[in-house]
């Protein structure tokens, strides 16, 4: 169905109930917020071009939805509510803000503001293993850089479902009991991989005996982005229910952390003064110190092969952009390639490299890079 068939006509708007506003405004909301650019993953080399054309980007109906969404908020605003109560008044506020919000998508992302994103990932190889997300983004600072992090970016999303599809990969299975995530911006990966552990703890096939100790520390650096992260953090993991799982939001300075604590040796602060046994990193190489900054990180952070534990892994999914080259290649400059190595120490380096082919909704193909980073020694070669 299309909005000219969908909704209310115009002139009927008057006599509708606010649960009939909600619908549409759901239903509308469903049909313009922009999906996250390349972050379906192909599952077969082929992708079919047989797709189905999106009628409601047609002038016409995409027009029809501008005067219907105008028309709306023009009614709820003069609305007399002098004999309603608060509630009503906020149940009000709240379809305007998201008509409103509608109207800026149907303009383009950039325009549209706060919204939220529902994400759903589920495991091709453990039975009944699912994991629902909700995020909020909100509006990019165009004065500061750094706040790239208030957006979910396909990075994020290509990580979140390779984890859950493939939880032992990442170091998942049994669960890992420090777990770090740097540039968390929205929380997507942070939030996925606590769902996941939680899921994992009950799933018969997969069940873990004990998941109360595990910890997510989700960090970001931009103030504005860490309030948004701890605010997703609390929709998805609220204070008042039983949680078997930690994930808190910190801040992390990478160019800080590293001149601080990997050069001269000072003791970090908690909760980084325990090694963790996964890391995680999405989309966060676009400036050409990224790379060399979380390998500094990486030589503290990263919990070293001993003689009863396991050593950590660092799991970075970026983006190929053509914009964005030079700061891709550093990964492999600052890196070296394990079989390359040839230090006699332990030496962070690139253990494998994997090519993710993703999607987008016009079916084009985008490429993403997975590094597998951890602790090795020519010795082992």
């Amino acid at each position: 169905m299309v909005p000219t068939t969908k909704l209310p006509q115009i002139r009927s708007i008057p006599s509708q109930s606010k649960k009939n506003f909600a619908d549409a405004l759901e239903y509308l909301q469903s049909l313009y917020q922009p999906p996250v650019s390349g972050s379906r993953r192909r599952r077969f080399a082929a992708i079919s071009s047989n797709r189905e054309p999106r009628v409601h980007l047609d002038p016409f109906e995409r027009n029809y939805t501008l005067r219907w969404l105008t028309a709306l908020i023009s009614h709820l605003e003069t609305q007399d509510n002098s004999d309603s109560d608060d509630s009503a008044d906020s149940e009000v506020e709240s379809l305007i803000q998201l008509a409103a919000s509608i109207l800026a998508l149907c303009s383009g992302t950039a325009g549209a503001g706060t919204f939220h994103r529902d994400f759903v990932f589920t495991s091709s190889c453990i039975p009944s293993c699912s994991v629902t997300v909700r995020v909020k983004d909100i509006p990019l600072d165009n004065q500061d850089y750094a706040s790239v992090g208030a957006q979910t970016w396909g990075g994020a999303c290509v990580l979140a479902e390779s984890i859950v599809d493939e939880p032992w990969k990442f170091g998942l299975c049994p669960a890992s009991f420090r777990i770090l995530e740097l540039g968390a911006g929205t929380g997507l990966v942070s939030l996925t991989v606590g769902k996941l552990l939680q899921n994992l703890s009950t799933n018969p096939p997969l069940a873990l005996s004990d998941t109360s100790s595990a910890i997510v520390i989700a960090t970001d650096y931009y103030s504005p982005v860490l309030d948004n992260l701890a605010s997703n953090i609390t929709a998805n993991f609220p204070p008042s229910s039983q949680q078997s799982i930690s994930i808190t939001p910190h801040r992390l300075d990478w160019s800080h952390f590293s001149s601080t604590y990997a050069s001269e040796g000072a003791p970090p602060p908690k909760p980084f003064d325990e090694p963790f046994d996964v890391i995680l990193g999405a989309d966060i190489i676009y400036e050409l110190d990224h790379a060399t900054w979380i390998k500094s990180c990486l030589s503290v952070l990263l919990k070293k092969p001993g003689a009863k534990k396991d050593p950590g892994a660092f799991h970075l999914v970026i983006p190929l952009r053509s914009t964005h080259d030079k700061e891709s290649r550093t990964v492999e400059l600052v890196f070296p390639f394990a079989e390359a190595s040839s230090t006699r120490h332990e030496e962070l380096c690139i253990l494998s490299k994997e090519v993710i082919i993703c999607e987008t909704e016009d079916g084009e193909g985008v490429n993403y890079l997975y590094y597998k980073i951890g602790w090795c020694c020519c010795s082992e070669f």
